[in-house]
């Protein structure tokens, strides 16, 4: 039952520490390039077991493993944001790759800069679609007016020298309840309501209602 930072603080301290650690025993300046190779392979597997190397945010498995100690753990409503990037496949059919790259880190910085409360927890889904657990809001109006200036902060546009792609986010929203407290459930119904602001033509929230 531990916070994210405290199960991922020997790793980070590890990797900053490591960056002064120079092999003592060496029969040549090619064995000091080898172990240090090696060991820099080690640190980065590592690391990225924990984070999405190319968005800093929580993977997958580390996301789901600590928000639902979260939810389980602290008693004030959580609000789980399933955030899809819209338009990231036109992006990258018509601009390529590299470009669609480029919009998912900033993404991800907009999202890191957004969720900056030291309960709030981000993380990469997978592919175009990042997940999001806060309780930093007071009531359901708070939670409307934060996500209303998220849909504007997460909406730009890309370009080459002739072609301009606007990008935005789709989201939905699932909330804890008495019966309702396991993050798989909440991930589900969050994914749900996606489909639902994508109905409604993109760029928009929805949230999750149990029918």
């Amino acid at each position: 039952m531990k916070k994210v930072s405290i199960i991922t603080s020997p790793i980070d301290d590890f990797i900053k520490e490591s960056t002064s650690i120079i092999p003592i025993q060496s029969q040549s300046k090619s064995d000091n390039i080898d172990i240090n190779h090696h060991f820099n392979n080690i640190i980065n597997t590592s690391k990225d077991g924990v984070y999405c190397s190319r968005t800093n945010l929580l993977n997958r498995k580390y996301f789901i493993q600590n928000a639902n100690i979260k939810i389980q753990t602290h008693h004030k409503k959580f609000a789980l944001l399933f955030i899809d990037l819209d338009n990231l496949k036109t992006i990258n059919d018509t601009l390529g790759h590299h470009y669609g790259d480029y919009v998912i880190s900033i993404f991800a910085q907009h999202i890191t800069t957004f969720f900056n409360h030291p309960i709030d927890l981000a993380g990469r889904f997978g592919g175009d679609e990042f997940i999001i657990l806060t309780n930093n809001f007071n009531n359901e109006i708070d939670l409307i007016d934060k996500l209303q200036k998220l849909i504007i902060e997460l909406n730009g546009s890309i370009s080459n020298a002739s072609t301009v792609i606007p990008f935005s986010a789709s989201i939905g929203v699932a909330l804890t309840d008495n019966e309702t407290r396991d993050i798989e459930q909440l991930i589900i119904h969050a994914d749900k309501a996606v489909y639902d602001s994508k109905k409604k033509g993109k760029n928009c929230y929805t949230f999750y209602i149990n029918h």
